[in-house]
């Protein structure tokens, strides 16, 4: 299989490079809107969707558990394209979630600002004081949806494998050096082990979901462990009707072929007149 995200600042020519690669590599192009639309299959409104877009950190404050089902959503989503092999992933956090696999390269594009204000000024026909005002806001936007939502910084160089400044290549050469470093020896015996650990990454997502609808933030004190199919619950619940809750529930997910319910019952004591 073959996994290429891509993370870019406005203004960089990131969004032309990415097609440019699906193009060259023939690869399957995800965006925003195509995990929107796979958001909206899996199960969640879409005016979760709109709410739960890229937000600076305080916008969440009041959001924990919406944040957490949503962070859940949008891995699986992530992990189901790139299990269908040959894709060019534009955002959402793929270089977080995905940066444990093998063979999955993970390129970041950007510009400085003043070059990316200056082709914002042009392709949207606004001044300066408003291209810097689009510029700051997204920049701002995008590195909190990854802070939110991954306690990840976006800026972090650690998190790519390729660095690519468009201030002096343009978007063609920029998706050559892609390409060529997609081919690299590394990257094509990295491949051949990311297949079997998406299809549990997949499943644990399915499973800590399901318990999030039952436990709710009391899914912390859970621990989950997927060995080849076989779910195994580690922790404390507050009732004997959420153990048995959580072993129903994770019984009935796809792919799922068996359940090992180590939970303990210790029930939460209310305090009050």
């Amino acid at each position: 299989m073959s996994v290429i995200t891509i993370s870019r600042q406005l203004g960089s020519l990131g969004t032309e490079v990415a097609q440019n690669v699906a193009h060259e590599l023939s690869y399957q192009y995800v965006d925003k809107e195509k995990i929107g639309k796979a958001l909206a299959d899996f199960g969640l409104p879409q005016i979760a969707i709109d709410k739960l877009d890229e937000k600076k950190p305080p916008f969440w404050d009041a959001w924990v558990i919406e944040r957490k089902r949503f962070s859940h959503y949008i891995r699986m989503v992530v992990y189901d394209f790139a299990q269908k092999n040959n894709v060019v992933i534009v955002g959402r956090g793929g270089q977080v979630f995905l940066r444990d696999l093998p063979g999955v390269l993970h390129v970041r594009i950007i510009a400085p600002f003043e070059v990316r204000m200056r082709r914002i000024m042009e392709q949207e026909a606004i001044d300066e004081k408003e291209a810097a005002r689009v510029l700051r806001r997204n920049d701002r936007d995008s590195a909190g949806f990854i802070r939110a939502f991954f306690d990840e910084d976006w800026d972090d160089p650690g998190l790519y494998d390729l660095l690519l400044n468009t201030q002096k290549i343009s978007a063609g050469t920029t998706s050559k050096l892609i390409v060529e470093s997609n081919q690299s020896p590394e990257i094509k015996e990295g491949e051949k082990k990311t297949a079997g650990k998406l299809v549990d990454l997949i499943l644990f997502q399915k499973v800590e979901a399901a318990l999030i609808g039952i436990l709710g933030m009391g899914v912390q004190s859970v621990g989950i462990h997927i060995e080849e199919g076989i779910v195994i619950f580690r922790g404390e619940v507050g009732s004997k009707n959420d153990k048995e809750s959580c072993e129903r529930a994770v019984a009935n997910i796809e792919g799922v072929k068996g359940v090992r319910n180590q939970l303990l019952v210790k029930p939460r004591h209310q305090y009050g007149p």
